[in-house]
Formats: C-alpha cells, structure tokens, sequence
C-alpha cells in the first residue's frame, strides 16, 4: 500500500509542479512584443532609430508628439500611448490631428 501511494505521489506532484510554471500561455502581446523587438539595447526606451522598426514612429513630427518629456527617447509608457492612438488605421497621423 506504502508504495501505490508513494509512487501515486511521485506521479502527481511534478504533473502539478510543471502544470504551474507554463503560466497560462505566456507571451507578450501585441504593444509588449512590438516594443521589445524594437529595443535593441534592451535599455527600456526607443531612440529615433529603434522607432523605425514601429510602423511610423520614427517620422520627424511623430516621434516628438510622443515623446512627451522631449528627452530623445520613448519609454514604455509613451509608447503605450502611440499604441492607443492606433496610427496604422491611417496612412500617416499628423500631431496636429491627435490632440
């Protein structure tokens, strides 16, 4: 009996302990996977030149409507606002046409 029940828990506690670490899918979405791929030096903030691998952001007028602190860089936040701001719905989105 000892060993149906240790070989039983043997069998069922690494099932749940592998169960628990997948975390339920997994990956980033849309915004986080599009600004990690775009972070080449994994420093958190997009310069003029990692924004050219996000649809328009690197545009001149672009890049500075959404970097709101004007210190040469998107951080997470700002680009979580270029991402609701959905600028691949139109062929170009003027600054003045987002306030």
């Amino acid at each position: 009996m000892k060993s149906i029940v240790l070989f039983a828990w043997l069998a069922l506690v690494p099932a749940a302990a592998i169960a628990s670490m997948s975390g339920g899918g997994g990956g980033m979405g849309l915004e986080g996977g599009l600004f990690w791929g775009a972070d080449l030096d994994r420093n958190e903030r997009l310069d003029p030149h990692e924004a050219k691998a996000v649809h328009n952001l690197a545009e001149p007028e672009i890049f500075r409507r959404f970097d709101e602190n004007a210190n040469g860089s998107i951080s997470r936040v700002e680009f979580s606002e270029f991402m609701q701001r959905a600028p691949w719905t139109d062929p170009f989105v003027h600054p003045a046409k987002t306030n």
